[in-house]
């Protein structure tokens, strides 16, 4: 029963911090001009439509770490994540 009220407590903490980590970030985007804000977005969508076609064409676990391994940190993390969510199944993955 602990384990759980802890686990609870901790998931509540992380849910705290990310909201207002988020709030921070959202309002320093904000304060950019429109066109930066434009290109970030443009950006970052471009990354994450890369990470899923990543993800759809690695046959398995071994070939999507190899293809994120080529890629810079940021893509890698993108990829994994994408894997982590999307493709759990796909490549036996736990969700999270």
């Amino acid at each position: 029963m602990s384990e759980k009220i802890d686990h609870e407590l901790i998931t509540k903490a992380i849910n705290s911090l990310t909201e207002k980590i988020s709030r921070v970030m959202l309002d320093e985007f904000l304060l950019l001009p429109n066109e930066c804000q434009l290109n970030l977005v443009l950006i970052k969508s471009a990354q994450l439509l890369l990470a899923n076609i990543l993800c759809h064409v690695a046959s398995d676990t071994k070939e999507l770490k190899q293809i994120a391994e080529d890629q810079g940190e940021e893509m890698k993390e993108i990829v994994f994540t994408c894997a982590h969510t999307g493709f759990a199944n796909k490549f036996s993955l736990n969700k999270h």
